[in-house]
């Protein structure tokens, strides 16, 4: 009998001979290559066992670092106007606009595009050179040492099933 986990995972279903003949031309193809090819220096399979392993570099997410939060705090300090540029009209026109590219910025981007059609026009502002908010890796140099944090992507995990709308967003 299988239970309703398994039934999740799929294992009540029959393996095609097609998937069943794909894997095994994997699992072939992969123990004919030289060790550090598939295991790299350190005979580990885990990409983070790897020597330089450093998502962040490697895609350019570097999270809250200088250069991104200096214009919010001029603002909250009273002091931006004192050095910005005066204000220039562009004349473009939006649908919407949108203030931050993180996960709630760029899901109601997602959700109006989806009711107004394809050619409705969106504005996302962000003061990172790259989306996501904290749903990534934040890195902090603090007396000397590096610090990790994750972002919003901490309570990602969710005990119980995703609500339809949730995940499809997340699909």
């Amino acid at each position: 009998m299988t239970s309703s986990y398994e039934r999740y995972l799929g294992m009540d279903r029959p393996i095609t001979r097609r998937d069943f003949m794909n894997g095994a031309a994997m699992a072939i193809g992969a123990a004919m290559l030289p060790h550090g090819q598939v295991f790299g220096t350190t005979g580990s399979a885990e990409p983070q066992n790897q020597a330089g392993y450093d998502p962040p570099v490697k895609d350019g997410l570097r999270g809250s670092h200088p250069g991104s939060f200096e214009v919010a705090h001029n603002l909250r300090d009273g002091t931006f106007w004192k050095t910005a540029g005066k204000p220039v009209d562009t004349e473009e026109m939006y649908d919407l606009v949108i203030v931050g590219g993180g996960i709630s910025g760029l899901a109601a981007a997602y959700f109006f595009r989806e009711k107004a059609g394809p050619s409705a026009r969106i504005l996302i502002l962000e003061n990172h050179d790259d989306f996501g908010g904290h749903a990534k890796r934040n890195e902090f140099h603090l007396g000397g040492k590096l610090q990790l944090l994750n972002g919003g992507t901490l309570l990602i995990d969710s005990p119980n099933p995703y609500s339809a709308v949730t995940a499809r967003l997340l699909k």
